[in-house]
């Protein structure tokens, strides 16, 4: 193999096709490996007519769908995609199993770790939460720090910027699970902005660019963009501490892989699935709702669980239309919008961490897995400032936090160019939380809401994505018996 065959050009492997239609991205020494499958074969549409038409077969779809059928409704469970899992997805990469989309769980997300000891499930831990080395731009100059001493500093500066009450937020969101319970008092914080709140803010340069990349991590976006409202929710959720906030985001995940779970918990049910199929339309005729998908198949239901994420709402057409501030919610969207990959460099750099502030396009970087060769980095960044197709523009990108990085692979996932996702994980925009949240769970009728982007605890994560699942097959059971 001659220079240029071994360089960028000679080793991309970048798949355009299952960009442009499912988001995959491919580049040098990859290897795509789809994740094993539930057989269907005995579980196509017997019948035109149901009980119940779960629509997404992500996990509050699929866990709507277990509940139901197992309970004696008749259920379908109607999936656009050729797979299931919804934003997640489990696949290798330079020999190791990675997690394209939701990753990391905690047994504190009582949901999810349910299921885990439910289907006899393992955890393992992400190198870069034990990190010792911590690298960061500030400034326009990369700095080396000790991890532990960078981390105290960033929780001191956390615990200020959600102290909103002179009681660290407990005052403003005391219940974690019902982030409502004093809306009066947190509808003026959520009319900021996460970039708001920091200009009220007196830290010094250096520390806001340390502590902004952890909140642009967060929204998945630019802190313009994010409602500081969800700053206090997730400080909440993580106890009102950073190091164990931290623990709960990032730091375990399933070792046998999400799509492991996902799998499970489908073959537990006993709906009816149906893969490939995308809704187009949900019209109510009289008692019944007609289910349209995009080959103009029809099936009827009584109720109907619609399970997409807030993003794709709006592309199923709804007769009646649903709710002026559900239109509202979906057409303004979440701000999940930003990049993740994995890197596989040639170097041994043992457990690492880095940061960098907006513009940089890697906004949080860090060791995830550690091959024979190498390590292999997963890595965020803002909308729009990494092609993660091109590992040339990713390597430039990762020197400017790891000098003398020479990139071996890059493997991500496009989920804004998915018409199944078009986003990430969720974060509120202002006004959201206080203004559009309640009306978005509430039923119309037979139609019951679910989605990790609407659930009253982990919103955003697996473990809200099956709370809201249970919470719909529930309403929609109770709907049936009435």
């Amino acid at each position: 193999m001659d220079q240029d065959e071994a360089g960028f050009g000679g080793r991309r492997k970048f798949l355009s096709l299952a960009a442009a239609t499912a988001g995959i991205a491919s580049v040098g020494g990859a290897g795509l490996a789809a994740p094993a499958v539930v057989d269907l074969s005995a579980r196509k549409p017997k019948r035109e007519d149901y009980d119940v038409v779960v629509v997404g077969a992500g996990f509050a779809g699929i866990t709507a769908a277990r509940e139901l059928s197992k309970a004696g409704v008749a259920t379908l469970l109607l999936e656009a995609r050729n797979r299931i899992g919804g934003r997640t997805f489990t696949s290798s990469f330079a020999g190791k199993r990675i997690e394209m989309g939701g990753t990391w769980v905690h047994w504190s997300q009582p949901f999810i770790w349910n299921e885990i000891i439910r289907y006899g499930l393992s955890i393992e831990e992400s190198p870069g939460a034990l990190a010792e080395k911590f690298s960061y731009l500030s400034a326009g100059r990369l700095h080396h720090a000790n991890a532990e001493k960078i981390w105290r500093r960033i929780g001191e500066a956390m615990s200020a910027y959600v102290d909103v009450d002179r009681q660290g937020g407990r005052q403003i969101m005391p219940l974690a699970h019902d982030p409502l319970a004093k809306r009066d008092l947190l509808a003026k914080w959520d009319a900021l902005t996460l970039a708001d709140r920091m200009k009220q803010m007196k830290f010094s340069e250096e520390m806001r660019n340390l502590l902004s990349p952890q909140l642009s991590i967060n929204c998945h976006n630019t802190l313009d963009q994010g409602g500081f409202a969800d700053m206090l929710r997730w400080w909440a959720l993580g106890d009102y501490d950073m190091g164990r906030m931290f623990d709960k985001l990032g730091r375990y995940g399933i070792r046998e892989g999400m799509s492991e779970l996902a799998n499970r918990m489908l073959a537990d049910s006993n709906a009816d699935v149906r893969l490939a199929s995308p809704v187009k339309s949900i019209e109510k005729q009289g008692d019944t709702y007609r289910v349209t998908g995009s080959q103009n198949q029809v099936f009827k239901a009584r109720t109907v669980v619609i399970a997409v994420p807030l993003n794709v709402l709006s592309s199923i057409r709804m007769e009646p239309a649903l709710s002026p501030a559900k239109v509202q919610m979906a057409a303004a969207g979440h701000t999940g919008h930003g990049s993740k990959c994995y890197i596989h460099i040639r170097q041994k750099i043992g457990n690492w961490f880095g940061s960098a502030p907006n513009p940089y396009p890697i906004t949080l970087a860090w060791s995830e897995k550690h091959p024979d060769e190498g390590t292999v980095l997963v890595a965020f960044g803002p909308p729009g400032k990494l092609d993660i197709t091109d590992e040339e523009a990713v390597q430039k990108a990762i020197r400017g936090l790891i000098p003398n990085a020479e990139v071996l692979g890059v493997m991500g996932y496009q989920w804004e160019v998915d018409p199944y996702s078009r986003g990430t994980w969720c974060w509120y925009r202002p006004g959201q939380l206080t203004q559009g949240f309640a009306e978005l769970r509430k039923a119309e009728g037979g139609i019951f809401m679910a989605g990790a982007d609407q659930a009253e605890g982990w919103r955003g994560f697996v473990d809200g994505a099956i709370e809201s699942g249970i919470t719909a097959a529930r309403d929609a059971r109770n709907f049936l018996k009435a």
